[in-house]
């Protein structure tokens, strides 16, 4: 890079018995910048009063020794090809190097070169104009060495971030926003925010960039959530900012792009409002169960209303909490059954057997399969297989295949045998109604009581889709 026109300072026809003249001249002596000849030979001829300050050296120091001397070692090869090169014809040759100071301290230079030529034409050494660049280099450093940390820094940050021209063009992203969607600087650099991969393929987010684009262009912040593509055409949910930066005259100059990854609380949130959703369901459904509890009941003692509604309010409140536990999964039907039995203790372990598969049931079913297993152990505990030492109940579930004409259904069993002889009641009463009425309006299903000699069989059957909840 030339940075200084020499014209004024060279002359083509110089010759070295001139030299010590042209260096006398008042122009050279007063110039700002350093100037030396050289004779055919390569060495110093004359230098001017700059010079000698740039290299803290006397004019008696300089003059006679070879140019080259001046030049740190690292850059030997560079100044002497220029000389190498030099054509008197040709104009100009520029090279930086460095140059030692008599202190010891070392100068970068612009070292221009000018050939000269004696009266008949012949090259006849050269004309150097020497340049001092330490602070312009200095100060390149500076800035390469804070744009390196600057770069460490953004693309060691969490965030992914991004510089945009006001027109939508992106100019540079960091490693963050790159390795998410497994892209290099090459598929994005220079193409419209839009256009690249984040956003590709996405009508909806394409326009709405847009128009924060042109917004933020104005000089308005812009910030929305946004799902954008990244590797293997996943997609996240970010918080998408866009500031404009201004220049000095305070027009907008660039945007910032800046993105966080929010899709764990998106999920949380999508959680919360099912969860909520979910309550408000599971709420109208415990009133209505308890309503229509107080309805069916048709006390005779009050105690003994009173105590019956309020087991079968603990029944409901076990298996309020039973979905409770299961968190965001459905709860499993074997939980169920045991967090109805869990009231009787250590009475009867050993006595009731649990068989079937694993299976998550809705939580509107565990309510009324609750209330069932319920009616079921306390009848049992009362007047069927636990009201003694002997006796024993197993409950089975099944999932049949389904048949032509009907989807695979649900089957459950409660056989109880081993304990006194039962007999049919006198009177239909509640448990009756829960077993059978509740069980077909809620789970569209067919139920049995069968009153053998051995025990109480009592079985269902449903759609499977009535019963099954999610894993």
């Amino acid at each position: 890079m030339q940075c200084n026109d020499t014209t004024m300072l060279s002359t083509q026809t110089i010759d070295p018995g001139s030299a010590h003249n042209l260096m006398n001249a008042h122009l050279l002596d007063h110039a700002p910048l350093g100037v030396f000849v050289t004779d055919p030979l390569g060495r110093i001829a004359s230098v001017n009063a700059h010079l000698c300050k740039l290299l803290g050296r006397p004019d008696a120091e300089l003059i006679g020794r070879m140019a080259s001397d001046m030049v740190l070692d690292q850059d030997l090869d560079t100044f002497l090809a220029a000389q190498t090169g030099l054509d008197a014809t040709a104009g100009n040759v520029s090279v930086e190097v460095s140059l030692s100071r008599n202190d010891g301290q070392v100068i970068v230079a612009n070292c221009t070169f000018t050939g000269l030529c004696d009266p008949s034409g012949n090259p006849n050494g050269m004309l150097a104009v020497i340049l001092d660049i330490s602070e312009r280099v200095s100060l390149e450093r500076r800035l390469r060495d804070s744009e390196a940390r600057l770069r460490q820094v953004l693309d060691n940050t969490v965030a992914m971030i991004g510089i945009v021209q006001t027109d939508g063009t992106l100019i540079e992203a960091n490693m963050p926003a790159l390795r998410a969607a497994d892209l290099t600087r090459g598929d994005v650099i220079g193409k419209k925010f839009w256009d690249c991969h984040w956003w590709r393929d996405n009508p909806v987010e394409v326009a709405r960039l847009q128009d924060a684009v042109a917004d933020a262009a104005e000089g308005h912040v812009q910030r929305y959530d946004a799902e954008v593509r990244m590797a293997g055409d996943s997609t996240i949910w970010i918080d998408f900012m866009l500031s404009p930066v201004f220049d000095d005259d305070g027009e907008v100059s660039q945007l910032i792009a800046s993105a966080f990854d929010i899709s764990d609380r998106k999920r949380t949130e999508r959680r919360v409002t099912y969860a909520m959703r979910e309550v408000n369901h599971r709420s109208k459904n415990l009133l209505a169960v308890v309503q229509s509890m107080l309805r069916q009941m048709r006390p005779t003692n009050l105690d003994d209303f009173v105590h019956g509604f309020g087991q079968r309010l603990r029944a409901l409140s076990d298996c309020q909490e039973l979905l409770l536990q299961a968190d965001d999964e459905d709860p499993l039907l074997e939980d169920l059954i045991q967090s109805q039995l869990a009231p009787f203790g250590s009475s009867i372990c050993g006595r009731v057997r649990l068989h079937g598969p694993a299976l998550h049931i809705r939580p509107d079913t565990a309510q009324s399969l609750g209330m069932a297993v319920y009616e079921l152990i306390t009848n049992a505990s009362k007047y069927g297989a636990l009201s003694d030492d002997s006796g024993e109940i197993d409950i089975t579930w099944t999932l049949e295949p389904p048949s032509q004409d009907q989807e695979e259904t649900f089957t459950l069993s409660w056989r109880e045998q081993k304990g006194p002889k039962v007999t049919p009641p006198e009177q239909r009463g509640f448990g009756s109604m829960v077993l059978e009425d509740m069980m077909a309006m809620a789970l569209a299903a067919q139920t049995h009581t069968d009153y053998t000699p051995e025990g109480l069989h009592w079985s269902l059957r449903a759609p499977r889709s009535a019963i099954e909840g999610a894993d």
